[in-house]
């Protein structure tokens, strides 16, 4: 008897996966050709931001994500080490204004991702 249970319950797993695997369409396998880096829903958030105004100050970031200062440090270093953001410093009324732009890299990294989120999340 136990072991017609656990027969039934292999099968059931075959037909299973064999459902799951229609349901992805190729076009789905190419989200996975996105840098691993973006899926961080913070960077995301940042490039989203960056893409929408085209710029946006470090503080300005950090009062509207409520993440700390590292941390939001930590985010936009990485992303600007792969090329999607550019910082500008300056001083201005004697105090340092750090400005963060979308690359053309960045822009078309952030559309590719939009793109391929939204033919998976749509089909």
């Amino acid at each position: 008897m136990e072991r017609e249970f656990e027969e039934e319950v292999v099968v059931s797993e075959q037909i299973e996966r064999k459902k799951l695997a229609e349901w992805i369409k190729s076009d789905d396998i190419s989200l996975l050709q996105i840098p691993s880096k973006i899926f961080h829903p913070y960077r995301i958030l940042i490039l989203k931001i960056l893409y929408l105004h085209g710029y946006a100050e470090f503080r300005q970031l950090k009062h509207d994500l409520r993440i700390t200062d590292g941390n939001l440090a930590s985010h936009l270093r990485a992303l600007e080490e792969d090329g999607y953001v550019e910082v500008h410093k300056e001083i201005v009324d004697r105090r340092p204004r750090t400005t963060y732009v979308l690359t053309k890299e960045g822009l078309e990294a952030f559309k590719q991702f939009r793109t391929h989120i939204i033919k998976v999340v749509h089909e």
